[in-house]
């Protein structure tokens, strides 16, 4: 439908009457109004003309031979095209049974004849702009039932979302009562149902194992108004501790109590492969450096270790002693119990050598069946009695009983200092080994000093 004539907008007024004097009577009347008016003189031609759907308004005569008007106004609200077309009657009966098996058959009114032309008019000007009325309240309807329907599509989008987010999602009081979670919340914290944690009163005496902690992290939420990013631990349902990474922030109720609501993110996984991989760091650092079968520093971290016990000590008058030690006749034990037992020989002698050191001493598996001992700060004379004091502890260590045999062992030692014997670190390593070999050609199982008297 056009707009308000006297916005200067057309109407199309359709007039059926079979008498054409009545339809150029109606037509002078509604042309003078601005009104663009089309004929039709009988039924038929009326609905085949109206169903075009361009007309506002239909005046139609009651009286018409073959088709009358009752029956051409039934046929115009059946059809999708000019059902909502109004149609006033022109009729000369204006009793009470015509009027309203006029109103019955789909009219909103009638206008009698013979015309006046004020009613008519009057009457046409009312009902197009009911009509007009009606329209625009139909578009503002269609209008508000599409954003409904769109906002309802939105809502339920985000209640999916909600429900279906792998992230936990949640509102509570401050005081730590849940008022509001999704299903995902409800899993990460290890709980059945949501109703089990609505009926927590306290989330800081169940999830926590420190309530600080969380009077922390509510401290800071009032401070900031929100948390970003923020890592928490708490306990499981069963117990089983957990890490969150939470994104929150203060909001209102209706009765404009705080609440916090947010995100929660289960960095669990993440925390545990991080913690993995420390303890693998860890495990990689210490076998770098330590002898898998005896658990003393390698090789490696000896050298490391001597680098730097030598280029620290440079004008510092800082001196440190090492034993190099090797098992007497291990051959022979290897022959006599196995390689395995070998092995364990071996472990349990590195064993015997731990026990009588303290730090910042410490023992080496330099290879086979010898050993390295580092005495930082230890002159010839102590690095000497240290060496006496590991003979004698093997001495009185029966080996491999463990394992069902009851096995001495013994062992050469040979002891030189730095910087009194040599300022260089592998030089010093050659020269307690010399020393250590010049005690395996004299008797073994005896302690020697580099340019020392050798002591059995």
């Amino acid at each position: 439908m056009k707009q308000s004539n006297d916005n200067n907008e057309v109407f199309n007024i359709l007039i059926v009457d079979d008498i054409p004097a009545n339809l150029w009577v109606a037509a002078g009347i509604l042309e003078v109004e601005g009104y663009y008016v089309a004929f039709a003189q009988n039924g038929p031609t009326a609905l085949d003309i109206a169903k075009s759907g361009q007309f506002d308004l239909i005046l139609l005569d009651v009286v018409m031979p073959g088709m009358d008007g009752f029956e051409v106004c039934r046929q115009l609200k059946k059809n999708s095209a000019t059902k909502d077309t109004p149609v006033l009657f022109v009729t000369g009966r204006t009793d009470a049974e015509s009027i309203v098996k006029g109103l019955g058959s789909g009219a909103v009114d009638y206008v009698a004849k013979p015309f006046n032309g004020a009613e008519l008019s009057a009457r046409v000007k009312i009902h197009l702009e009911l009509s007009r009325s009606r329209e625009e309240l139909k578009k503002i309807n269609e209008k508000l039932g599409k954003e409904v329907a769109e906002r309802k599509a939105v809502e339920r989008r985000y209640r999916d979302m909600y429900r279906n987010a792998v992230q936990g999602m949640f509102q509570s009081t401050l005081s730590g009562k849940v008022v509001r979670a999704n299903p995902s919340y409800v899993r990460i914290l290890g709980y059945d149902s949501l109703e089990e944690i609505l009926a927590i009163e306290e989330v800081g005496k169940e999830f926590y194992d420190d309530p600080d902690e969380r009077v922390k992290m509510i401290n800071t939420l009032k401070e900031m108004g929100v948390l970003t990013n923020y890592e928490l631990k708490i306990r499981r349902k069963d117990g089983v501790p957990a890490w969150l990474l939470l994104n929150v922030r203060l909001t209102e109720d209706r009765r404009g109590d705080l609440l916090m609501e947010g995100i929660v993110t289960d960095n669990t996984a993440r925390k545990l492969a991080e913690e993995e991989l420390r303890c693998s760091e860890k495990k990689f650092r210490y076998l770098a450096v330590h002898d898998n079968l005896t658990g003393l520093y390698n090789t490696r971290y000896l050298y490391q270790s001597l680098t730097e016990l030598t280029e620290g000590s440079n004008g510092n008058n800082m001196q440190f002693s090492l034993i190099f030690m090797d098992i007497d006749d291990f051959k022979q034990v290897v022959d006599t119990y196995g390689h395995l037992n070998g092995s364990r020989a071996i472990q349990e002698v590195a064993a015997t050598i731990r026990e009588t050191l303290a730090e910042p001493a410490y023992g080496v598996a330099y290879g086979g069946d010898e050993f390295v001992v580092i005495l930082p700060g230890f002159d010839k004379s102590q690095a000497i009695e240290k060496a006496e004091e590991i003979r004698h502890q093997m001495s009185q260590t029966v080996y491999l009983s463990n394992w069902g045999h009851e096995v001495s062992i013994r062992a050469s030692y040979g002891v030189s200092t730095y910087p009194d014997d040599t300022d260089d670190m592998t030089h010093l390593l050659t020269l307690a080994d010399k020393a250590m070999f010049d005690i395996k050609g004299k008797g073994k199982d005896a302690v020697c000093g580099w340019k020392s008297e050798v002591r059995f």
